[in-house]
């Protein structure tokens, strides 16, 4: 990978559920001290408050990364801890953004990198969770839809059983529902003849199916302290940069749409960035990818892959931001 030759700012992206696997940077787990120490640190955090480790969860010996990651009081630790610690890789090396862009879940880890949050409230936080929306949401679903989202506005079907969760391209977007819904929905996708995936979640975020965690989760939000970030945050939820006085933060985050397109666009209205993405799977460089011009300045930077190669990425990344 080439150095980078432009003077574009440098935003460091997080993701959210959806991007988690079994092993995900496993070779910077074993190789790399200072991703090992702050997984090591947030398993510590998780295993005092919640009586088990997520190292044991993602690195398991019966772990493989074909097997499905759907259990949520792991995934959810254990995708904050993974973007965090690699976050703290690049800061060690001296490479430190100009901006950072959070997508769902990884809005409280972009918080956390830019010094918003303390590392341990918002890691508490997530572990939180999802004992919260089981106490109080039905189950549900979320699927992954690659079609224009006008497409559910011209369903009936899907316009009664599901909301649209977000909206990452013209041919991208993310539908949720109740999980009792979803043999007709995608009985109404197949006969669309558009491709889909569910992703692996238990509940219906962003969406109104899960209003009955409100009162609980703005409860748990209340002590939450944030001071002013590092660095600007954007927030795909808000569609704008975001602050400790933004208002009802915490809840926003789960509850309103995924607004990666409109942020995008924004940002690439303002002369465009370079976008590293710190997500486990790399998807939001390929999200991304999809709502860039074909004249578009911006260069698109990830590390970490299902497929391995992890240490060569990071090092290539790296070398291409060093000043």
């Amino acid at each position: 990978m080439a150095r980078l030759t432009t003077a574009l700012p440098v935003i460091f992206c997080f993701a959210g559920q959806g991007s988690q696997y079994y092993q995900m940077a496993a070779e910077l787990m074993r190789d790399n001290t200072v991703f090992r120490h702050w997984m090591g640190v947030g398993d510590a955090i998780v295993a005092r408050r919640h009586g088990f480790s997520v190292l044991a969860e993602i690195y398991g010996d019966d772990r493989r990364p074909g097997q499905v990651f759907e259990r949520l009081h792991a995934s959810h630790p254990a995708i904050f801890m993974v973007q965090y610690a690699l976050a703290k890789v690049f800061q060690h090396q001296n490479v430190r953004p100009d901006m950072l862009l959070g997508v769902s879940l990884g809005e409280f880890t972009a918080q956390a990198v830019a010094g918003m949050m303390s590392f341990e409230t918002a890691l508490t936080a997530i572990a939180d969770q999802p004992a919260l929306f089981a106490r109080t949401c039905p189950p549900g679903t979320m699927i992954a839809v690659l079609a224009s989202p006008e497409l559910h506005a011209r369903s009936a079907v899907l316009t009664a059983t599901s909301e649209i969760a977000g909206v990452n391209s013209a041919g991208h977007f993310i539908l949720s529902a109740l999980a009792d819904d979803l043999p007709r929905i995608e009985a109404e996708l197949k006969a669309a003849e558009v491709a889909f995936q569910r992703l692996p979640v238990p509940f219906a975020f962003h969406s109104r199916f899960i209003d009955a965690a409100a009162a609980q989760c703005r409860a748990a939000a209340a002590g939450q302290r944030r001071e002013t970030p590092f660095w600007p945050l954007w927030s795909c939820c808000a569609g704008a940069t975001v602050g400790p006085d933004t208002v009802d933060l915490s809840w926003r985050i789960v509850r309103d749409s995924m607004n990666v397109r409109p942020v995008i666009a924004t940002l690439e209205a303002q002369g465009g960035a370079v976008y590293v993405d710190l997500s486990p799977s790399g998807t939001l460089a390929a999200l991304f990818r999809q709502s860039l011009g074909p004249n578009s300045p911006s260069k698109l930077l990830s590390v970490l892959s299902p497929f391995g190669g992890d240490g060569k990425r990071l090092a290539a990344t790296l070398a291409a931001l060093a000043a």
